[in-house]
């Protein structure tokens, strides 16, 4: 979460954005952590968009020190299954706070496009929540860095990006 972003980011955000209409964005809402906020930035200084940090967009809460990936990857599957796991916050609470935060900019928008810029395992459990479905380890794996995902509210589909043609429930 607090990693810096890598050379060629700017290029990556660029292509991953190619053919999104982003004259209709209003508004780009980011996580206040350095990879999440300067990805935003990136964004914002090329397209003209005004970014607004979110601290509810911040990545799951730490409690372990460095650690080899493997054992990364195990703490990650345990979180993700959404059991009782000391090494992150607790799930329901990284649930609770990452549905309100997109309820709160889906009505703060008002119907406008928006731009959401967070991070994989807060990403992951706001898809498991919208997808009514465990997201895996797999799944969060699966996520490349950067990555998206478009979603039409009103009708419910995912667009574009990751869980492309997924109905979700914004509800």
């Amino acid at each position: 979460d607090n990693w810096e972003l890598e050379d060629g980011a700017r290029d990556s955000v660029v292509r991953l954005l190619k053919g999104i209409p982003l004259t209709e964005i209003c508004c780009i809402y980011s996580s206040p952590l350095p990879k999440a906020s300067r990805t935003a930035d990136i964004i914002g200084n090329i397209y003209g968009i005004a970014k607004n940090e979110r601290d509810c967009l911040r990545e799951v809460k730490r409690y372990f020190p460095y650690v080899d990936n493997m054992t990364f990857s195990m703490y990650v599957e345990e979180f993700l299954s959404g059991k009782d796991d000391l090494h992150f916050e607790p799930y329901p609470e990284v649930r609770e706070r990452i549905v309100n935060c997109i309820k709160d900019i889906c009505k703060e928008s008002s119907g406008k496009s928006v731009i959401v810029v967070s991070h994989g395992m807060v990403i992951s459990v706001l898809y498991s929540h919208l997808t009514g479905r465990i997201f895996s380890k797999n799944d969060w794996n699966n996520l490349k860095m950067p990555d998206l995902s478009v979603i039409d509210v009103d009708s419910g589909i995912v667009e574009r990006g990751f869980f492309s043609g997924f109905k979700i429930n914004l509800k």
